[in-house]
């Protein structure tokens, strides 16, 4: 089960497997085990933009698990996001979480909740369409259903460094309120609905957007992968073109830089840092690896997979969706809301900022930071 996780290519749905006690939860036992901690939410709206509703753009409000569940009872017009927050920094007091959190049954017993992040959120709360540029996404759906778009990597799906945040490229795709001439170009989408129970394995750099179906609880991890360090010379390389053209430059960061990074963006000479391990790391796996000499042939990666999917039958792959299948679904996503062109709370309003972030664009590209990361690694 371990290995089929850390290597397949192909996100996979995983039921039944895990005996989290926390599965069994409702919104009560939540309430009673969080009571009066104030938790931040991300808060947007339930209506149409033209751009992604970027997360520097919603609002953040403090407020209890009491507080959410009231609002959600009363108020349609927005959904609230408790996202990406690591258990070990918000509950490290709570006993429960410590017990019931356990990811031995996929085979990993050395992690814990301390290396979970949790997600709580409405109907409607979603993040913008991403991918993680280090790990394998290891997601257990814990309460209410969530539903996943799965692209893989090849698909163009307008990436972007801007918001930059170091380990996420976004997808200028607005999922959340399309128009539909915005995805006619776009295929290769799996589909899936996580219910309580469901395992989701997001393979590395595959595209996803997430949303909530109806008020939702979920728990994932990353667990690291060999050419995460070459990713990370990729990243600082990222970190420090992009602090350095906003530490010279005078323009609101709002627009640049997403919002849990206006205080962990890493100087240069810790960005360096980071570099130079990544750099050496590389050269030593790369050493490692050409003095390996493989004496049998090894089957291939989607061999390797269908062996372990016969050895498994809790455990499938998720379909492609067909031609008529995607554009039904497109249809009912892009008429959810009413597209009103005034709304358009995400746009950038002067030319300097517009310049700013074309410029950005280009140097933070997947092909220089290639480039640049080639010729680190030849020196």
């Amino acid at each position: 089960m371990k290995q089929m996780i850390l290597n397949t290519k192909e996100p996979l749905l995983i039921t039944n497997q895990m005996k989290c006690k926390l599965i069994s939860w409702s919104l009560q036992d939540w309430k009673n085990e969080l009571d009066t901690k104030l938790l931040k939410f991300r808060c947007g709206k339930n209506e149409y933009t033209e751009e992604p509703q970027w997360e520097s753009k919603t609002v953040v409000k403090s407020a209890t698990f009491q507080d959410f569940l009231n609002n959600i009872n009363s108020n349609e017009t927005e959904w609230w996001y408790f996202d990406y927050k690591y258990m070990f920094e918000w509950f490290n007091e709570n006993d429960n979480f410590k017990e019931k959190i356990d990811w031995s049954p996929l085979g990993f017993p050395e992690l814990s909740y301390k290396d979970s992040t949790i997600w709580i959120g409405s109907k409607g709360a979603h993040t913008p369409c991403h991918v993680d540029t280090y790990g394998c996404n290891v997601v257990l759906q814990v309460f209410g259903r969530k539903q996943w778009l799965l692209f893989p990597p090849e698909q163009n799906l307008k990436p972007t460094r801007i918001p930059f945040e170091e380990s996420s490229i976004y997808s200028k795709v607005n999922f959340f309120s399309p128009k539909m001439e915005d995805l006619k170009d776009i295929s290769n989408c799996r589909k899936v609905i996580l219910n309580p129970g469901d395992v989701l394995i997001v393979p590395n750099k595959w595209w996803h957007y997430v949303e909530n179906l109806e008020t939702a609880i979920a728990v994932n991890i990353w667990l690291p992968l060999p050419q995460d360090d070459c990713q990370r010379i990729k990243e600082g390389i990222a970190s420090i073109l992009v602090g350095n053209m906003l530490q010279n430059i005078d323009i609101s960061q709002q627009n640049i830089l997403n919002p849990n990074m206006t205080e962990d963006l890493a100087n240069i000479k810790t960005a360096l840092k980071v570099i130079k391990l990544s750099v050496e790391r590389c050269k030593e796996a790369k050493k490692c690896k050409e003095a390996t000499v493989v004496t049998t042939t090894q089957p291939n990666d989607k061999n390797n997979l269908e062996l372990a999917l016969d050895k498994y039958d809790n455990v499938c792959k998720i379909p492609v969706l067909n031609d008529a299948e995607l554009k039904s679904f497109w249809k009912s996503q892009s008429a959810r809301f009413k597209s009103n062109r005034q709304i358009n709370r995400n746009a950038d309003k002067t030319p300097d900022a517009k310049e700013v972030v074309d410029f950005l664009e280009v140097i933070t590209d997947d092909e220089v930071l290639e480039l640049i990361t080639k010729k680190l690694l030849k020196r």
